[in-house]
């Protein structure tokens, strides 16, 4: 049955291979394949130190490992090529299943870079001359580490689908999420470290943890063999034999209790009493905080904010830089916006009942903002207080007083508008699985509202930086206020206007030709016809519209919006903001090492440079966004 599933798969991706996706498949392949390379050259580098080149390819292999274990976590549910779910009427075993579709998980193009990467075990044998015997050993360590890597993301993707159907469950996957993508965003000011450790060797407490790890076994099993000690190699090579096995057989009971569970488990809720619940807008607010504890994907999201914002703050403390303590409440604050982006996406065919309650859009509206605030305000103020205390930098009051509500208004005002300008159609809640990694994200959607709410900022910005030390917190307030109120009334006047065509939307996947259909006289049943689609791995390039575009246009839109984040964020705000708090850490910052009187200048310079490839990436994505959308309704 393994070759039957082998050449099915294969087949799904031959035909599949068109657009878009061909050419998301071939920039991952050739991205994986650029850190591969690099980890084969850290392999046969020759270092000051013997042990080095040891160290390092072990903690490039645990680096590697963590994202096939983690990375489906942030990305969505692994690779779904060919579903469980389409063989449950077959009369096979659930160990033959899962036998069959483990062999499927090593054809791909990640399995192959994998593979390229596992070659350093080669590489490190041959460069540090440990001869033959260790290099056919590293041959052997490298196909059994792949084959466990691969199980074991099998396993761990499975697990977190299971452990994610409770609250428990959905928050250690947000903040597993969270510290995955706060890692790679700020893990650049462990730097200093590195570069020390580059000099003199790493701590021999490092070096035995990234040894001890399974990513470090094949690696240890080349070392033995180099000197002779068959025990060791033996037991090491036995070792990754016997997690290969049992990661298969736990994604086997997995797969059993997948394909014999349908919905998500837990205990039911009790019914409370809202005493404060005064009106319609206080209503809808009651229901969204409910909502935000009840509903394990909002759950899981606001958990998601909240882990990235304490480790990319807390991170630095590494280096002893407490310098982004008093921003954590700022990134909580920017965090819950951008995961709050589709809030009527997730609600679905509910709009329904709006529809049918003369003024309800507006009541609706105001009450998600107020929901919002009352979960995003909290925990951005004690964050702020708190971590602002503890790194002692009380001189920089004047930026969070002014920042905070500015950016929590601008928060409330902005997530509403997109939701209801650009919504992603989801499942309904009752009808989602319980496996929350199945609900993939819009990254366009989060990056639209972080830029749109950070940018909401920049009044109060400018206002502390030009003004006197009281205008900021004014300027922030009465900014944040006017924002709130403003965008949340543009938002209720295109939801009255528009919400027939945005139940259309979430009934059916996609927009209705005609501009503004006649209402339905009877509530809307969800069909197969009209039931919404699964989002396939291209569907960011359909909505960004950039299927339309040529190569070059794409690469640029794609290199621009990923690139942009470089001098705008972390060589122009992340600096300016270190030089207006007093911090002289100069670590990779361009700004920082020039002469004082061209800090500032360099700084604007970069952002300049960020502003520009953000905008023009955006134009050019949005022209081809209109075309796109020009030939769908001709």
């Amino acid at each position: 049955m393994a070759g039957v599933l082998i050449r099915m798969k294969l087949a799904v991706l031959r035909n599949s291979m068109t657009g878009p996706r061909a050419a998301q498949m071939i920039t991952g392949g050739l991205v994986g394949l650029a850190l591969a390379a690099g980890v084969l050259l850290l392999a046969g580098q020759h270092y000051p130190v013997a042990e080095l080149r040891f160290d390092l390819v072990a903690a490039a292999l645990a680096v590697w490992t963590a994202g096939w274990l983690l990375g489906p976590a942030l990305f969505g549910g692994g690779d779904e090529t060919l579903r469980p779910e389409h063989f449950a009427l077959h009369s096979f075993t659930h160990r033959a299943l899962a036998t069959g579709l483990a062999a499927t998980a090593f054809v791909g193009v990640a399995p192959v870079v994998t593979l390229v990467a596992l070659a350093a075990l080669v590489v490190a044998g041959v460069t540090a001359g440990l001869g033959p015997a260790a290099v056919a050993v590293g041959v052997l360590a490298a196909v059994l580490q792949l084959g466990g890597t691969v199980l074991a993301s099998k396993l761990v993707t499975a697990l977190l689908g299971q452990v994610m159907r409770s609250r428990t469950g959905a928050a250690l996957a947000g903040f597993v999420s969270a510290a995955l993508l706060a890692g790679t965003h700020s893990g650049w000011v462990l730097s200093p470290l590195v570069g020390e450790a580059l000099r003199t060797g790493f701590p021999p407490a490092f070096s035995a943890w990234v040894h001890a790890l399974p990513s470090g076994w094949g690696l240890t099993s080349v070392r033995a063999a180099g000197r002779g000690d068959w025990l060791t190699t033996a037991a090491a090579l036995a070792g990754l034999a016997a997690l290969g096995v049992a990661c298969l057989a736990g994604w086997s009971v997995l797969l059993r209790r997948r394909l014999t569970t349908r919905r998500a488990s837990g205990r039911p809720v009790r019914a409370s009493a809202d005493r404060w619940v005064r009106g319609p807008v206080t209503a809808v607010a009651a229901r969204e905080l409910r909502t935000w504890t009840r509903d394990l994907l909002r759950f899981h999201l606001a958990c998601f904010a909240l882990g990235y914002a304490m480790v990319f703050c807390l991170l630095p403390l590494a280096v002893r830089a407490p310098v982004f303590l008093p921003w954590t409440g700022l990134l909580f604050a920017l965090w819950t916006a951008a995961v709050s982006a589709n809030l009527y996406g997730e609600d679905g065919t509910e709009l329904w009942g709006k529809l049918m309650i003369p003024g309800a859009a507006r009541h609706d509206v105001r009450g998600r903002q107020l929901g919002w605030l009352l979960v995003a305000a909290p925990p951005t103020l004690v964050l702020t207080i708190a971590f602002t205390a503890l790194s002692g930098q009380y001189a920089l009051w004047p930026w969070p007083a002014a920042l905070v509500p500015a950016l929590l208004g601008g928060g409330a005002g902005v997530t509403v508008l997109v939701s209801v300008l650009r919504p992603v159609p989801m499942a309904d809640p009752h009808r989602r699985g319980g496996n929350l990694l199945d609900n993939g994200t819009d990254f366009t959607q989060v990056l639209l509202v972080l830029i749109l709410t950070a940018a909401c900022a920049a009044p109060a910005f400018f206002a502390v930086r030009l003004g006197p030390v009281w205008a900021g917190p004014v300027v922030g307030v009465v900014s944040g206020a006017a924002l709130a109120w403003l965008l949340g009334r543009v938002a209720a006047a295109v939801l009255g206007r528009t919400a027939p065509e945005l139940l259309h939307l979430l009934r059916t996947g996609s927009r209705p030709a005609r501009r503004r259909p006649s209402l339905p006289l009877v509530p809307p049943r969800v069909t197969a016809a009209h039931r919404v689609r699964p989002q396939r791995p291209d569907a960011w390039l359909e909505r960004l519209g950039l299927d339309l575009a040529p190569a070059g246009r794409r690469a640029y839109v794609i290199v621009s919006l990923t690139l942009c984040w470089v001098p705008l964020v972390a060589q122009g705000v992340v600096p300016a903001l270190m030089l207006s708090g007093g911090a002289a850490e100069r670590s990779w910052f361009l700004a920082l090492h020039v002469p004082d009187g061209l800090r500032w200048p360099v700084i604007a310079v970069m952002i300049a440079l960020g502003l520009v490839l953000l905008v023009t990436g955006l134009a050019t994505g949005l022209y081809y966004l209109a075309k796109s959308r020009v030939r769908a309704a001709g």
